[in-house]
């Protein structure tokens, strides 16, 4: 065998590598070629039959839509006629028909509008509101004729008694007939039912007769002529109510049609839609077209296949081409990476945008041209608390007042056309309560959007708090203004070189003047002309000035007429931001029969202290001279009843003597008690003071009448507690405790009971209290017994009555002390009286507290 050449190897190993890399490359491209053409044939037979789907199903929904649009108008608009005739109080029946076609504008899908109302129970009548001669459809070949037997089975069928809409295909003579020729087009009218209710003509029925060939455009089925059959029937009666069957070979063939089928409510009823398409030519010549791409793709294929080793040829080209595709395509992704990064930089700038719009108190609103609302800033719902997904898309006048309506909605028209400028106008906005708010609608701009499409940018302003306030302040005004016109004193505003700014009409009848303003023209300068004291006016305007406001300040001024009278004046000073003194404000009033009246009343009391003085005087001098023979009639008696001179000779003169020892000692306690009285009203009683024990006082006071108590078999408890020691005349005070605790025992009847108790307050005040059962007192008995020689009337006790001056001269004793006396009392019940004494009568021990000390003394009930 003959050697192998290495080079004839590596030549067919090369050969045999470029077969084999041909070979792969052929099979390659022929099998990518055939996935690219099967795959571009699925796609594109996927993507057109959805576009032919998509295309019938928008020619369906379009017809849908318009008959659902024109049903939905039908019945809104017999709604709003039956809110119309419900609200009409007018009965003039041109007056009405023009009201109702003046508000509803699509009155063309009626035939026939009557209106059936019972005037009488029993006796019913009829208005036509519209009756259609002539439509852009055939004239309709039923008439609703409403006679006695028409409106008696609307009676007896309950259509008066119902509150709902009700719709009827079943009439007498809605009979199903042929409304057309090409296309075949069968009718059968309908009618809806609406009651009414509320007019005062009584109650009735709104009947509306129309057809489904007036609820939708009829162009539709011309310029529609891949719609071979449309039906509309009722679910529940199974009545068809149109049927359109246009004549074509597209029928015949059942494969090629397509069926779609819609199902809504009309008033009380359900109604179906059946729409049949037959397929366009230009849909079946784009079926075909996957089949065309096959071909080719294979042919395609196939050539590529040859051709394949051409592209070894190119390779470096390609190659280069790759390269240059290599950088395009990170070009490519470095344009993608920026965009996106332009598209988060705008999605945040959005979002800024609209948190800022967010934050405005104010609504912020766009619309098309027709007013429907696109877009609501979140203040809508804070101010009229709709949900913004619930309100956009509604029509925004049908969102203000009925009565506003109108007038914005033809302003909105003018903007739109270019008659009018941006504009702000009151109007009033319905909020979820069901009420209306005062706002300031503000249409400001008009702009395209990205498709060119108008579009209308304003703001809502709620303005029904200042409209409140605005309110409030001029109701306040005119009450201010009311009270200064009327106030009885004079007002008044006065620059400090006396020119008087402003005036109330009292203040010129004050100063002698008809009115406010002859007075204004009048005093040009106050400062000597109504004051006459110049410089006490220069003085009190430099008080004023310092002090900045004074009350109750009484001067003379000088009436236009000469006249001095007294005035009361409050005055305060107007500063401006500065703190410079702008003027005076203030009030005055005519004091003068008051300061005449004091004048006299200080005179009289003048008088009167000098003859209360005068009187005590003398009952003072009189006191003292009555005084020695009463020293010397007890003297002497009391000598005779202890028989220091001998015997009487008979106990009857003995007894004598004891009476006259006891009534001069009587008498002799009234003197004293005289007395005391004068010297203190007089001003002349000094007091002894001294420190002393308070128990004792009580203790002396409680066995002094011991021997009283128990003749009337009157109970003592004693709840004296913590007694202090007292600064003051001890004497006076035992007086006044024996006078009060003898009154107790006088007015106690027998088997009573009397009560002592002590108590501080917690400023320091001492209260010692002597509570009985006895008589008494109601309010007028009251300020008798304090008043000088006030005597109540005791039936318990004749024997012991005084003069009445127990009780005013302890009150006149306890006064000089700083103290008082208080007394509660109650008819039939008892009677309590508190002796006060001010805590610098009490004397402190600083080494003890209150709580710490010792009971000092507790006497045993007796």
């Amino acid at each position: 065998m003959g050697a192998i050449n290495p080079k004839d190897t590596k030549s067919n190993n090369n050969k045999r590598v470029m077969w084999l890399t041909s070979g792969l490359a052929q099979a390659m491209v022929l099998l990518n070629g055939l996935i690219i053409t099967i795959t571009a044939f699925l796609v594109f037979s996927y993507f057109i039959s959805g576009m032919s789907t998509e295309e019938y199903k928008r020619t369906s929904d379009e017809a849908g839509r318009a008959l659902v649009e024109g049903i939905s108008s039908l019945e809104n608009s017999m709604r709003v006629i039956s809110s119309i005739i419900e609200l009409s109080e007018s009965q003039d029946h041109d007056f009405l028909i023009s009201n109702i076609r003046r508000n509803i504008k699509e009155l063309n899908h009626f035939d026939q509008l009557i209106w059936i109302y019972e005037q009488k129970p029993g006796m019913w009548k009829f208005w036509t509101i519209l009756e259609g001669k002539s439509n852009t459809v055939t004239q309709a070949k039923y008439r609703l004729v409403p006679n006695e037997h028409f409106i008696n089975s609307l009676v007896r069928d309950g259509m008066f008694d119902s509150d709902e809409m009700r719709i009827v295909s079943n009439f007498e003579g809605m009979d199903y007939y042929q409304e057309n020729d090409d296309p075949s087009t069968m009718v059968r009218s309908f009618s809806f039912i609406k009651p009414i209710k509320g007019n005062n003509m009584g109650r009735g029925v709104l009947i509306g007769v129309s057809r489904a060939a007036l609820l939708f455009d009829q162009n539709i089925i011309s310029a529609e002529r891949s719609v071979l059959r449309i039906t509309i029937r009722d679910a529940e009666s199974d009545q068809r109510l149109y049927h359109m069957m246009r004549n074509t070979k597209a029928q015949s063939d059942e494969n090629k049609n397509l069926q779609q089928q819609y199902s809504f409510f009309v008033a009380d009823r359900q109604w179906d839609i059946i729409l049949e398409f037959a397929k366009k030519k230009n849909v079946l010549l784009l079926e075909k077209i996957p089949y065309i791409i096959l071909f080719f793709g294979l042919v395609l294929t196939f050539i590529g296949t040859l051709f394949v080793r051409n592209n070894n040829r190119q390779a470096q080209k390609l190659a280069e081409i790759n390269r240059r595709l290599e950088q395009k395509n990170y070009e490519l992704q470095s344009e993608i990476y920026e965009r996106s990064r332009l598209n988060e930089a705008l999605a945040l700038a959005e979002r800024d945008n609209r948190a800022i719009i967010d934050a405005v108190s104010d609504i912020i609103f766009e619309t098309d041209i027709e007013g429907t609302v696109l877009f609501l800033s979140a203040a809508w719902q804070h101010i009229t608390g709709f949900e913004i997904e619930r309100s956009r898309g509604s029509n925004l006048f049908s969102m203000l007042h009925l009565q506003d309506q109108e007038k914005q909605r033809n302003d909105f028209e003018m903007l739109i056309r270019g008659q009018k400028t941006a504009y702000r106008a009151f109007t009033r906005l319905r909020i979820s309560d069901g009420t209306f708010r005062a706002v300031e609608l503000a249409v400001s701009m008009i702009r395209q959007d990205e498709n060119k499409n108008l579009r209308v940018v304003g703001t809502i302003t709620d303005v029904e708090e200042r409209r409140r306030a605005e309110r409030a302040l001029a109701e306040a005004e005119k009450k201010y203004r009311a009270i200064v016109e009327n106030a009885a004193g004079g007002l008044y505003q006065l620059t400090p070189e006396g020119m008087y700014l402003s005036a109330n009409p009292a203040m010129a009848r004050i100063l002698g003047y008809t009115t406010p303003e002859e007075m204004l023209r009048a005093i040009k300068n106050a400062n000597g002309m109504v004051y006459p004291d110049i410089e006490a006016r220069k003085s009190f305007i430099q008080t004023l000035v310092t002090q900045e406001q004074i009350f109750g300040y009484e001067t003379q001024i000088v009436r236009n007429d000469g006249e001095r009278i007294w005035v009361r004046e409050n005055v305060r000073v107007v500063k401006d931001e500065q703190q410079n003194v702008m003027y005076f404000e203030g009030s005055m009033e005519d004091i003068t029969k008051r300061k005449e009246a004091d004048i006299a009343l200080m005179e009289a009391k003048i008088q009167s202290d000098m003859a209360s003085r005068a009187k005590s005087e003398f009952i003072a001098n009189m006191s003292h001279e009555l005084r020695t023979p009463l020293n010397a009639i007890i003297g002497f008696s009391d000598i005779m009843i202890r028989e220091v001179m001998g015997s009487l000779g008979h106990d009857t003169y003995k007894e004598y003597a004891e009476d006259i020892n006891k009534s001069g000692k009587g008498l002799l306690k009234i003197i004293n008690e005289i007395l005391d009285i004068s010297k203190i009203e007089t001003g002349s009683h000094s007091l002894n003071e001294s420190e002393f024990a308070f128990e004792e006082i009580v203790q002396s006071t409680v066995e002094l009448h011991n021997s009283r108590l128990k003749e009337k078999d009157i109970s003592l408890l004693n709840h004296c507690t913590n007694l202090p020691r007292l600064i003051g005349e001890e004497l006076s005070i035992k007086q006044v405790i024996g006078n009060i605790y003898s009154n107790a025992i006088k007015y106690t009847p027998n088997g009573g009971r009397i009560t002592l108790f002590t108590n501080y307050d917690t400023d320091g005040i001492f209260r010692f209290s002597i509570t009985d059962t006895g008589v008494g007192m109601n309010s007028n008995e009251i300020k008798k017994a304090l008043s000088p020689f006030g005597q109540l009337d005791n039936a318990l006790d004749r024997s012991s009555s005084g003069v009445g001056l127990g009780l005013s001269l302890s009150k006149a004793i306890m006064d000089v002390h700083d103290g008082n006396i208080e007394i509660l009392s109650e008819k039939s019940i008892g009677t309590t009286v508190t002796i006060i004494f001010p805590a610098n009568r009490v004397y402190k021990n600083e080494n003890n507290n209150t709580e710490e000390q010792d009971v000092l003394w507790q006497g045993e009930d007796v």
